[in-house]
C-alpha cells in the first residue's frame, strides 16, 4: 500500500521561496566577483587559489568557497523551518543573507568577522527546524 502526505502550504511559504531567491542573488555576486578578481590577478582556470598568503584573489575566492559551503544547510533549514514559521524564517533567512553580503565585503578586505552576525539567523533556522520536527512528529501535520 503506497501512502502520501500532503502538506498544506501556507500563502506567507512565498516569502521562503524568494528569500531562497535572494540567497542565489548574493551567491551570483560573490561568483561575479570572484571572476572580475580572476581577471584582475591573471590567476587561470582550473586554479583555485593563488595560493599566496597575500593575495587579494585567494580572499574574494575564499568568501565565496565558504558561502557555498554553508549553503546546503542554509536552504535546508529554510524550507522546513519555513513550513512552520514561514515569515520569521524568511525574516531569518534575510537576515543570514545580509550577514552573508557583509561577511563577503570584510573578507575582502582581510576582516571577515564584519558579516558574523548573519549567523543568527541560521540559528534561528535550526531552531525552527527542529520545532517543525517536534510539530510533525507530535501531531502528524
Amino acid at each position: 500500500m503506497t501512502s502520501a502526505a500532503v502538506i498544506g502550504l501556507s500563502p506567507h511559504y512565498a516569502t521562503v521561496i524568494l528569500t531562497a531567491v535572494g540567497n542565489w542573488l548574493v551567491l551570483m555576486w560573490m561568483a561575479l566577483k570572484v571572476g572580475s578578481a580572476r581577471k584582475e590577478h591573471g590567476i587561470k582556470y582550473p586554479l583555485l587559489y593563488e595560493n599566496v598568503v597575500t593575495s587579494k584573489f585567494d580572499l574574494v575566492q575564499r568568501a565565496h568557497q565558504n558561502s557555498l559551503e554553508w549553503n546546503t544547510s542554509f536552504l535546508l533549514f529554510l524550507f522546513i523551518g519555513g513550513l512552520s514559521l514561514p515569515l520569521s524564517c524568511a525574516a531569518a533567512g534575510t537576515v543570514y543573507n545580509a550577514g552573508r553580503y557583509f561577511y563577503a565585503k570584510g573578507y575582502y578586505g582581510g576582516n571577515p568577522h564584519k558579516g558574523l552576525w548573519g549567523l543568527y539567523g541560521l540559528f534561528y533556522l535550526i531552531g525552527a527546524t527542529v520545532f517543525t520536527a517536534y510539530k510533525t512528529f507530535t501531531t502528524g501535520v
